[in-house]
């Protein structure tokens, strides 16, 4: 299995890595990269590889390291027979040796035929026109295209092989790609793993390759009534593009609420929660608002044996629906008290030694809380942030620059349609204030005798800003916030289901506070008066806008 680059991944991983490890007795053997490691499963059964994801040039070079993946595999396994699968994939029931074995039969290799793509109308000859004009042309232009009633387009994001023939493909790949344009490309189109064995299966060694039964790969781009109960494997495939979110958590919810084919018993925790030797003096304090989309798998993200306390700003989604976990105490606001008032409400009800404010759409590694747990064991006064990932694989440090009047003029032209404003004034020095700094609290561990002592959060901040306003205040007493070496999926935006236009204005509003709070009455007058001369400007040229297409309609 490969999971490198997107957290996407990862996380898709970890569930297809869960789904192995309940229903088969196999040794599993992953290439991943430091990121995403930290995310998977713990399991003897579980050989992990770290890769440089950053050394890859190309697109293709993401999908081409499976090649890699499948080396190192035999390089460390001793098995004659080998299951390759994509890492959105899941496997629904129990699997053995002997029924990979009778699958192959007299073959030394055996895939899913594709015979379609939902909804596009391709048809088995526009799979091999596609097949002869890109994947053959490019990889190996002087062999043959097989006639058509031989043809099989077949997916590799399951194979069955023997270790032969698979080492007899990895010699074959690393000799036409000596011989190719490193970009992998043909026009728009990329060639991937896949296109080689397709190659490989149709003009290659076409007798050597069996077609297996669609339980094998079941897909719901190709199937119909994904996913059904007599599958063996489902696929979640997004064609190249990495797993999106909704596609983490349908794996993530059929093998944890699946139907009465998955094996018995609940998924259990999304990441590894075994104990590690940490001291249950830990308290999680989550703050919900119409976060039912996403708690859940949250909860289901933390490490065993420390409080989880969940304090819901008045939601109107389902969100306490998904606050079903034993041992979860959930505090339920009649109001939305706003995320500091939220925050401290939590503190106060934890009984615990240390605090870890987590947002619910970020998820937390034993690894990481460990290590947090460390640092402020020596360090007691300081603030412990990680570093995040974002879905699309940008990092953002814990710990930022403190705000100037400069910053916060930027940020405010940013959100209000000057985004070239801003990136003129982000050029300018002094934009940052490096005399101080403030945790960005996704995941901010503290001691909780430290947290009250500063105040807590600041009320007065109904939501954002109140990190940077914590951080202002850590600065003024002189203590520390601390960046830690770990990098923690941050899921952005996810955590609160709240219009784009309402989460302008609060943050807006936030930055004023902090404005006027910390720079004074007079600065923070002249930024609410470039946000009114800012809202006008937008507010002409919707009105223009509307005109515009007012005059076109009536043409």
């Amino acid at each position: 299995m490969l999971a490198i680059g997107k957290p996407g991944y990862a996380l898709a991983a970890r569930e297809a890595v869960t789904s192995f490890l309940r229903n088969t007795d196999f040794e599993i053997y992953i290439v991943t990269d430091r990121f995403s490691a930290p995310m998977l499963p713990s399991s003897p059964r579980l050989h992990v590889n770290l890769l440089d994801a950053a050394r890859q040039e190309y697109r293709a070079d993401g999908f081409l390291a499976k090649f890699d993946a499948l080396a190192w595999c035999l390089g460390q396994s001793s098995a004659e027979i080998i299951v390759q699968v994509d890492a959105d994939t899941i496997l629904l029931r129990s699997l053995s040796a002997a029924e990979v074995s009778t699958a192959l039969g007299e073959q030394r290799m055996a895939m899913v035929e594709q015979t379609g793509i939902a909804g596009s109308g391709m048809t088995p000859g526009d799979f091999q026109e596609h097949y002869s004009k890109r994947s053959l042309a490019f990889i190996d232009g002087s062999a043959a295209a097989p006639p058509a009633i031989s043809f099989r387009y077949f997916n590799s994001g399951v194979v069955l092989a023997f270790r032969d023939e698979l080492q007899l493909l990895l010699e074959w790949v690393a000799a036409r790609r000596l011989l190719l344009p490193a970009d992998h490309s043909v026009g728009a189109h990329m060639i991937a793993d896949q296109d080689y064995f397709q190659v490989w299966a149709n003009s290659v060694v076409p007798d050597r390759c069996a077609s297996l039964s669609w339980q094998w790969n079941h897909c719901g781009h190709w199937d119909t009534g994904f996913p059904r109960r007599d599958a063996l494997i489902a696929h979640f495939s997004n064609f190249c593009n990495g797993p999106e979110f909704e596609t983490v958590l349908a794996m993530h919810n059929l093998l944890a609420e699946g139907p009465d084919f998955l094996a018995e018993g609940p998924a259990g925790p999304l990441l590894d929660n075994a104990a590690t030797g940490q001291p249950a003096d830990l308290a999680f304090i989550i703050i919900t608002y119409n976060s039912s989309k996403i708690i859940g798998y949250c909860l289901d993200a933390l490490p065993d044996q420390h409080e989880i306390i969940v304090v819901d700003n008045a939601s109107t989604d389902e969100t306490l629906d998904h606050v079903t976990h034993e041992g979860v105490t959930t505090i339920r606001n009649k109001n939305n008290e706003g995320f500091a008032a939220a925050a401290n409400q939590g503190a106060a009800a934890a009984s615990a030694k240390y605090l870890c404010f987590l947002n619910p759409d970020c998820l937390v590694t034993s690894a990481a809380v460990e290590a947090a747990l460390s640092t402020l064991r020596r360090k007691p006064d300081a603030m412990i942030v990680p570093d995040y990932v974002d879905w699309h694989g940008g990092v953002t440090a814990g710990r930022q620059p403190g705000y100037s009047r400069l910053k916060l003029t930027a940020d405010l032209l940013d959100n209000n349609g000057m985004a070239k404003w801003a990136r003129r004034l982000r050029r300018l020095p002094f934009y940052h204030d490096h005399k101080w700094s403030w945790p960005l609290a996704a995941a901010l561990f503290v001691r909780r005798e430290t947290f009250h002592a500063i105040g807590g959060f600041d009320e007065s901040y109904f939501c954002y800003m109140e990190d940077v306003a914590v951080g202002f205040e850590m600065a003024r007493r002189g203590l520390e916030i601390v960046e830690l070496d770990h990098v923690l999926p941050h899921l952005g935006q996810r955590g609160a289901d709240i219009p784009t236009s309402v989460r302008i204005s609060l943050i807006d509003n936030a930055r004023l506070k902090f404005a006027e709070l910390h720079f004074g009455r007079a600065f923070a007058a002249t930024l609410r008066g470039l946000r009114w001369v800012l809202h006008r400007r937008l507010g002409i040229r919707d009105a223009l806008r509307r005109k515009w297409w007012r005059a076109l309609e009536g043409r």
